[in-house]
């Protein structure tokens, strides 16, 4: 059986990487866009998702 990778989510920003959806990631709510992905480290908003 083939093992599925997990996401990798990395900052635009600075280039910080972890697994996408752990709780390493902060959070911030915009009203008009709903919650966004930000960066512990620089606190950029600037996120990718790969594999």
């Amino acid at each position: 059986m083939a093992q599925e990778l997990a996401a990798t989510s990395r900052c635009l920003g600075c280039g910080y990487r972890a697994p996408s959806g752990v709780e390493e990631w902060d959070h911030v709510d915009s009203p008009p866009l709903g919650e966004l992905t930000r960066c512990p480290e620089c606190g950029s908003t600037n996120v990718t998702t790969g594999r």
